[in-house]
């Protein structure tokens, strides 16, 4: 049942999508004009996503309070053990759903964005749509934003792929999603598109994604505006900046929030290194019940901090606490937080990040009023604590100006905030180096820098790029033998090899110039090992190009030998830089092809080869019977043939039209039939010889 729902579900959408992209065609819609229209449809529903989000979390948050309330009076360890009973939910969903569970936050949606073209499985956004909302609902003192932008960034990605949008769009559209869920979960249309452009990502800005920003956000404020109203998310009194000379304080207080956020990331990283060290030796549902008593015992004597805490920070702009109360919330803030999401809880750290520098900002607001006699207002020091930590602890200087500005509804103190973030992001940079989503992505093996050109150097490892014919000589051989050797090759270096076969030097042709002068004497003295330049890099086969390409730059060389990591006493072979560059022109070329290749299709005519490059071409060819029945895994066609299918074309089963066909991006599970058409790409005489195989069959 489920999989004809999934079928004809695709088959609505697709159907639908169909008739769209023709009467967009047919009234002669631009590019840009069906990037407007899908920017707010995907918007929209990416602003619907974090309304439902938004109001799931007010439903466990209901039933929670509800609970306390009818309880408290006869048995308030009721309302301790509310928190315990979410850890356990979050410890069973991640029992039933492990894989879902680890592609949590906004580090699935950059991994996404950046190395799968934007795809995010549909089972993983329900999943974090769920969690958090079972965390924050029954106390858990964490933000809703990160699995906002999942959720929001999910809903787009299986809505695009659904519609058929090419890859080159989807992820775009994936990072708007994100994005725009944060703009209706936060109701600041703004900073979600810095959102967008400072996390997701990485500030790597294409012209084409902003338009997609702006649109998505503005649709999903609009959203979120029309159902959960357009009120100001904190509420204050007048503000006194004080006089210019007392804004000096403000760049401290920024600078000090950089310290705090810096002890913030450092204690998140040590104890998320401490659980998993823990969780090797005991099983984990104990420890999240401990973790959800210990908040439910901190949220029984002080309930500002059960949930997400912004009641707490109204409360705080009107000075109705005390410095003692405000330091206490700010340390439990600062602890409970790192335990519930390194022990195994769902959630996001801007709003705790809100939360602790608007404690902080208070602090520091009296403190200096009361022990320094400096006339402070500490609702305008709260703001921009609450702005300087944001940026600080997640390094979004921009995004906290925008979510600052557009939460409070108030542009009067926006250069004391500046002064506060940007003093604030400088300090954590400085110490840092890159944000808690960098360092988390390097601390899991991924970089930081996610642009195209870095993520095709990376999809291609060397083994696939290096040249087989290494020439090597042992380094006792005699000088005269070695310019023998130069003289019968075609080889412009040669690699020196001591006893166990391991390369120790290398010699070109330039080495040998300065033995001209005095060959006869020096050739019956010297040996390879004393010519031989022993600064030499060697390089691994199963290494990226990216990798090899900082080491071309590092060592300025134009080749470099490569050999097993296993057993570097076998040289395989040898890496040229234009070999490098070569490879990357080709896959970018291919990439591009695909991004194309739905509108272009039928420009192909059935037996034309049309050159993409020199010496590169791509043709159309019907589907040999042998492939029938088989997936592109087992035919191989790379090692056998030489090159690659970039899309099939077959007949809409759906459709009762006999023309209608579809267009398929294949992958390695792709199953070939009867009455497939191919495109296929490679170098010219490759396509050709495929070509005529197909036709004789």
């Amino acid at each position: 049942m489920r999989k004809k729902v999934v079928k004809y579900s695709k088959f609505f959408v697709k159907h639908y999508h169909l008739k769209i992209g023709r009467f967009l065609a047919s009234h002669g819609a631009s590019e840009y004009t069906i990037l407007v229209i899908f920017s707010v449809i995907l918007g929209t529903l990416a602003g619907l996503a974090a309304v439902c989000f938004h109001e799931t979390i007010e439903i466990f948050t209901h039933f929670s309070h509800s609970t306390g309330k009818i309880f408290s009076g006869s048995f308030p360890w009721i309302i301790i053990s509310i928190p315990m009973l979410g850890m356990l939910l979050q410890w069973l969903m991640t029992r039933l759903a492990p894989k879902q569970a680890k592609q949590k936050g906004v580090l699935e949606v950059i991994k996404s964005v950046s190395m799968r073209n934007g795809k995010i499985p549909f089972k993983t956004t329900l999943f974090h749509f769920l969690a958090p909302a079972i965390c924050i609902g029954t106390g858990g003192t964490v933000g809703p934003e990160a699995p906002a932008a999942q959720t929001g960034a999910g809903t787009v990605a299986a809505v695009g792929e659904l519609l058929g949008i090419s890859e080159s769009k989807l992820k775009i559209f994936t990072a708007a999603g994100a994005g725009a869920a944060i703009a209706a979960v936060f109701n600041t249309p703004l900073a979600g598109i810095f959102f967008a452009i400072e996390v997701i990502l990485l500030n790597d800005i294409h012209a084409s994604a902003l338009s997609a920003f702006l649109l998505s956000s503005v649709s999903a404020s609009a959203v979120s505006r029309a159902i959960l109203g357009n009120e100001p998310r904190f509420h204050f009194g007048h503000l006194e900046l004080g006089s210019y000379d007392q804004f000096f304080y403000y760049l401290l207080l920024g600078v000090l929030a950089g310290f705090l956020s810096v002890a913030f990331i450092k204690s998140n990283e040590w104890v998320k290194d401490k659980f998993q060290k823990l969780y090797k030796k005991f099983p984990v549902l104990p420890v999240m019940l401990i973790v959800g008593l210990a908040m439910g015992i901190a949220g029984y004597f002080l309930p500002e901090l059960f949930g997400i805490g912004y009641n707490c920070i109204n409360n705080l702009l009107f000075g109705m606490y005390s410095i003692k109360l405000v330091t206490i919330f700010f340390v439990f803030k600062f602890v409970l937080v790192l335990l519930i999401l390194n022990s195994g809880g769902f959630g996001g750290i801007f709003a705790p990040s809100i939360f602790l520098g608007a404690c902080y900002g208070y602090l520091f607001a009296l403190v200096f009023s009361s022990l320094f006699h400096i006339p402070l207002d500490y609702v305008t020091y709260t703001l921009v604590g609450m702005g300087a930590m944001l940026a600080g602890v997640n390094s979004v200087p921009i995004t906290a100006i925008m979510i600052l500005f557009e939460m409070t509804n108030n542009y009067y103190f926006i250069l004391p905030l500046m002064l506060g973030i940007v003093g604030s992001h400088i300090v954590t940079q400085m110490i840092m180096n890159g944000s808690i989503y960098s360092r988390e992505l390097l601390h899991a093996g991924f970089h930081a820098g996610f642009g195209k050109d870095t993520t095709i150097l990376r999809s291609i490892s060397i083994d696939k790029v290096i040249r087989r014919d290494i020439l090597t000589l042992t380094d006792q051989t005699p000088v005269s033998q070695v310019v023998r050797e130069f003289l019968n090759t075609t080889h412009d270096t040669i690699y020196t090899t001591d006893n166990n076969n391991r390369i120790t030097g290398v010699i070109t042709s330039a080495s040998l110039q300065h033995l001209i002068t005095d060959f006869d004497n020096l050739q019956q003295v010297l040996i390879a090992k004393d010519i031989a330049d022993n600064d030499i890099c060697i390089i691994h086969a199963h290494e990226s190009l990216e990798h090899a390409l900082r080491l071309f730059g590092r060592y300025r060389v134009e080749e470099i030998p490569v050999v097993y990591q296993e057993d570097e006493s076998k040289p395989l072979g040898t890496l040229h830089y234009q070999d490098v560059l070569n490879a990357y022109n080709q896959m970018a070329a291919k990439m591009n092809l695909k991004d194309g290749l739905a509108n272009d299709f039928k420009s192909l005519q059935t037996d034309q080869i049309l050159e993409v490059m020199p010496g590169f071409s791509m043709a159309e060819t019907k589907s040999p019977d042998k492939f029938i029945g088989k997936n592109l895994a087992q035919l191989k066609l790379r090692n056998l043939y030489r090159i690659d299918v970039l899309m099939i074309e077959r007949k809409d089963v759906f459709s009762n039209n006999k023309n209608d066909k579809q267009q398929l991006m294949p992958d390695k599970n792709f199953v070939f039939k009867r009455g497939d058409r191919l495109i296929i790409y490679g170098r010219t005489l490759d396509v050709l010889n495929f070509k005529n195989i197909s036709s004789g069959n």
